[in-house]
């Protein structure tokens, strides 16, 4: 099964974010000042499709007024309790109501949205020719950013959308993956660690802080040398890591691969003249830990529309190579 697509918006002046970096307080690019320690004003909601059944409950309906039509992608409003917010919708040209398909979730970062992190990244438009539905959710109404809390109103919001997607359209509840960039990264990662089981394989861009999971996950990550707002450098601060000295991109890595029990020393081979690729390998099964650095990159989505952001390099494809990252690590996820 082929998959997937994406959207986000590079913020003129970084704002620091706070999150939980094992027992460090870490600012991540491109947030509000407050972070995720709220508790739920919104039930937890149970997701409707049991994993390990291949199908969800939209298997087999019958297309509503309401649905995106296959070959669209478009904006759509769902009610959380006592919160309206909404969403962008990609679905497959090819979706037919009896065929299960892979499912992405899509984050953007700070003071982005839906519609421009999509011309960005090109993700939904690409994912969805592919054959996947890609979903990218909106923050509640006036937050900028995501919430730093795997299960917080924000988490419970993306846990009923997905649910409401199962319900609506013929998913795969297995092949759930979840992909992020700078602050959504960190959501990303958040939900995903918090909701083990949930999603299969998770990517990030900018930001891979190893946010307090416990189980192993297919990673696959990217991240400039010289972004200026979350360093890649172990011990370095950033411009929106104010006064916080922050664990490196490559000690974060060796905490996933440690996490995925893969072998700790990566095979690093050059792939383009500013791309250094590294794999670990050895993982436990049905996992991988892939980084991407750019040499000399910035705070950017590699391979990114260059009328939104002309500094990103275009000597790797990041939208791409998610895909089929994603594509490689269909299933359910590992829980050990």
């Amino acid at each position: 099964m082929t998959r997937r697509r994406a959207g986000g918006r590079r913020a003129a002046t970084a704002v620091a974010l706070v999150v939980v970096v094992g027992s460090l307080a870490v600012a991540v690019s491109g947030g509000s000042a407050a972070a995720g320690g709220a508790t739920p004003t919104t039930p937890a909601v149970t997701l409707a499709a049991e994993h390990g059944s291949g199908r969800s409950p939209g298997c087999g309906r019958a297309p509503a007024a309401a649905d995106v039509l296959p070959g669209h992608d478009q904006a759509r409003t769902l009610t959380v309790g006592s919160v309206r917010t909404t969403y962008q919708l990609a679905v497959p040209p090819r979706y037919r109501p009896d065929g299960p398909v892979p499912l992405i979730l899509l984050f953007y970062g700070f003071d982005s949205d839906p519609a421009q992190f999509t011309t960005l990244t090109g993700l939904p438009d690409r994912g969805a020719a592919a054959g996947s539905l890609v979903v990218v959710p909106h923050t509640h109404p006036g937050e900028l950013e995501w919430q730093f809390n795997g299960n917080g109103t924000d988490a419970a919001f993306v846990e009923a959308l997905t649910r409401h997607v199962e319900d609506a359209y013929c998913v795969d509840p297995d092949q759930v993956d979840a992909v992020g960039f700078s602050a959504g990264a960190a959501f990303t990662v958040l939900y995903s660690c918090a909701h083990p089981g949930q999603v299969a394989a998770i990517a990030t861009v900018a930001v891979e802080f190893l946010l307090g999971c416990s189980h192993a996950v297919p990673i696959l990550s990217f991240h400039g040398t010289s972004d200026a707002n979350v360093p890649y450098q172990d011990g370095a601060v950033g411009i929106s890591l104010p006064g916080v000295k922050v664990p490196g991109t490559q000690r974060n890595m060796d905490a996933w691969a440690a996490l995925d029990r893969c072998r700790p020393d990566p095979e690093s081979s050059r792939v383009a003249a500013h791309v250094v690729r590294q794999r670990w390998s050895g993982c436990a099964d049905g996992t991988s830990v892939t980084l991407y650095s750019i040499l000399g990159g910035g705070h950017s989505w590699p391979g990114a529309d260059e009328m939104l952001d002309s500094t990103a390099t275009q000597e790797v494809d990041a939208t791409g190579l998610i895909l089929a990252f994603f594509d490689r690590h269909g299933g359910p996820s590992p829980t050990g």
